[in-house]
């Protein structure tokens, strides 16, 4: 028998949460799980990649109109189609997914109800949505944290019981990344001749971009023809753009937009940096250990999970510009410690986070749930 699962999932782009969506739902045995997407879109069209890049994998999808951050109307439309679509199990993903979809799922009468939390954001704690979400989480049978850092943040912020919520980190299928091309990044984005610094990372607070930047100032001051390559966009581009320009950093700094080209990218540059201020987990990460590039990345949330400080990268404070200066210095006056970084780095995503590792969990996850729902119901 065929188990029909609908994941909800609200998209502004594609980050983390998007990337494992579309890695991990192709990957999941056909023959036992009907998989498809709802899609909750803003008007501002940045959920129409996502979906397109679901048909390519082959997972059916449909969007479905949020409007604004209190939007009622849309736990009446998620019941309706969930009536009419009758899963036996519905995932949520982020925030408006955990709320909306929870509470549709549990009066639409669907049997279980699970939700995958992908960040420890600080805003979860506020007053009054602590207060709903601890409500609605009554509703959901079981909880996937993607790192132990957003496990132990779920079951003390959201006082979740640690018997309802597990921990699957993210996989990266390396052998279907195959080989990018080589291209020449100076000539393509005009950038000086020395060292290419990467960061992909919408450009949100969260990201933590103006203390990567105040630090890149310092590091341009020692090394003039550095540059730094931002991949991403959000709603603080028009001023970390100012920034550029008020930090004499026009010259080294280029901002390249939501790119469908992040892995070719990533193998030809020297150094990926995020300077996160909190972070569920870090798939991108992943990505650029995949291409042997070293790592200065900020020790919080999920990341040293990731990140081995002095194996595969260095791990610095959050919003500490001197000493995110100071080590991406230090690893760009370094060459073979940025060759066995990278090395390292790579091995280590091919041995601790696969796809397959990920699928078999989730996949062992919605078997115990069903084994529980009908062991209940004799």
């Amino acid at each position: 028998m065929i188990t029909k699962i609908i994941h909800i999932i609200k998209v502004t782009g594609i980050a983390g949460a998007e990337r494992h969506l579309i890695t991990m739902l192709p990957k999941l045995d056909k023959e036992k799980f009907d998989i498809s997407v709802i899609v909750l879109s803003e008007p501002n069209g940045l959920s129409q990649q996502f979906c397109s890049e679901l048909d390519e994998v082959g997972i059916h999808n449909e969007e479905m109109q949020i409007n604004g951050h209190l939007d009622i109307s849309l736990i009446f439309k998620l019941w309706y189609k969930l009536r009419l679509l009758s899963p036996t199990i519905v995932h949520t993903h982020l925030l408006h997914a955990d709320l909306y979809g929870s509470i549709a799922a549990y009066f639409g009468r669907v049997p279980i109800i699970v939700s995958s939390r992908h960040n420890d954001d600080p805003f979860r704690k506020g007053w009054p949505l602590i207060v709903v979400l601890r409500l609605v989480n009554r509703f959901t049978s079981q909880f996937i944290a993607i790192s132990e850092r957003v496990r132990e943040y779920t079951m003390n912020v959201e006082k979740v019981l640690p018997e309802n919520i597990s921990t699957i980190h993210y996989g990266l299928c390396i052998e279907s990344l195959g080989s990018p091309d080589h291209c020449n990044l100076r000539s393509e984005f005009c950038l000086p001749k020395g060292s290419i610094l990467v960061c992909v990372a919408r450009l949100a607070d969260q990201k933590g971009h103006k203390w990567l930047l105040q630090a890149f100032r310092s590091v341009v001051d020692q090394l003039p023809d550095t540059s730094l390559l931002l991949l991403g966009d959000g709603p603080l581009r028009a001023s970390l753009e100012n920034m550029v320009e008020n930090l004499d950093l026009v010259r080294n700094v280029r901002f390249a937009g939501w790119r469908t080209d992040v892995l070719r990218i990533l193998s030809n540059a020297d150094l990926f940096v995020m300077t996160s201020e909190w972070e569920g987990f870090g798939l991108v990460l992943l990505e650029a250990m995949s291409q042997s590039l070293p790592i200065v990345a900020t020790k919080v949330g999920g990341i040293p999970e990731v990140v081995v400080h002095g194996e595969t990268g260095w791990l610095v404070k959050s919003k500490d510009m001197k000493e995110i200066s100071s080590r991406i210095l230090d690893i760009l006056s370094s060459p073979n410690q940025m060759l066995t970084f990278g090395q390292n780095g790579k091995i280590r995503v091919e041995n601790k986070f696969s796809v397959k590792s990920m699928v078999d969990n989730i996949e062992d996850t919605y078997g115990s749930l069903l084994d529980s729902k009908v062991s209940c119901s004799n």
